[in-house]
Formats: C-alpha cells, structure tokens, sequence
C-alpha cells in the first residue's frame, strides 16, 4: 500500500468517559482502566482502592444474611427499608429487594426456618419399566408412536430411551452393553 493510501485511512474511535481519551473501537480496555464490555463501561478496582465492603462481602454467608432478613423482618421493617439497611452496611448490591421479599412471604406464612426448601426434578411423567417392556415387545416401534401410545412428547421417550440403555441399530430398539458400549 501506498503512504499516501495509507494516510487517508481513518479509525473508528470511541470516546473514554473517564478521561475523555479517543480509544479505537475493536479496543476493550482505555489506559486509565476502563474496560468496554457490551456497550457498557465497567470501572476496574485496584486492591488499593477495594471498597471497605469488599472484605464483609466476602465473609458474609447466606445464613448469616438469613438472620438479617429474620431479624429485619422481626423488627416490623418492610422488604425496601430491609434491603436499604442490609445494603447500606455491607455495601450497594449485597441484597436483592426481591429477595428479601421472597423471604418476608415464608416469614409471614409461619415458617421462621432460615433453610432453603429443597428443589429437584419433578417426578417423571413417564414409567421407564412401562416403556422398557413396549419396547422389548414390539422393537421395530417408532419414537412417535411410543410417545403416542404414553401421551408423552418425543423428546421425553428420546431421552428415557437413552436413560435405559436402549438405542435404535439397524431400525430395531437394542440394549447397550457396559463392556463395549453397544451390543
């Protein structure tokens, strides 16, 4: 390329909010550390300059945050009072007002436990023995017609198939084996 051609070529720049520096666009970062990331600029905390928050944050754990809520509530507080409190101490963005909502509910319901109620799968639709045997009995059946026959959408019947060990080999539903993984 020529140095006349390449004189005339001109980069795109964004401008640094912080130290109104032009940076080019494909840049992530300014040198006064501002970091581009999605069209929004976050400030980069050097350890020098952490939050004296940072330390409590970092200590805190979610039972411990539970008490809070506990004693927030036991105090009258509402949800916003409660999170305004929570996060004035241990620093902007500790707490969610939602969450601390959700946990006013189990309060007022009766329920004072600080434990989460355990979650999990929901119970299977599907009776993997009851697919097991239409299989075994008729092995040529196609997905769509399991799923017909079960109620069941075909996605489900794929993946309780391949939960009980049966692929399709040479348009016939067979089991797998541990040794070699097919039979």
């Amino acid at each position: 390329m020529s140095a006349n051609r390449a004189e005339k070529v001109k980069v795109a720049t964004k401008s640094c909010p912080k130290c109104d520096q032009q940076v080019p666009v494909a840049c992530k970062s300014c040198s006064c550390s501002y970091i581009f990331i999605n069209r929004k600029l976050v400030k980069v905390k050097h350890p020098e300059k952490a939050s004296p928050f940072t330390e409590v944050n970092n200590t805190i754990s979610l039972k411990d945050l539970r008490i809070l809520f506990l004693y927030e509530f036991k105090l009258g507080h509402n949800a916003a009072e409660a999170s305004r409190n929570i996060n004035s101490v241990f620093g902007k963005g500790s707490v969610s007002e939602r969450t601390i909502r959700w946990w006013f509910e189990k309060f007022r319901s009766g329920d004072l436990s600080l434990k989460n109620e355990p979650r999990g799968r929901p119970k299977s639709v599907l009776n993997e023995d009851q697919l097991r045997a239409m299989v075994e009995a008729n092995p040529k059946m196609a997905i769509r017609g399991l799923a017909a026959d079960l109620g069941v959408s075909a996605t489900t019947i794929s993946r309780h198939l391949a939960a009980i060990g049966k692929v399709k080999k040479l348009d016939m539903w067979v089991g797998t084996t541990p040794a070699d993984g097919r039979s």
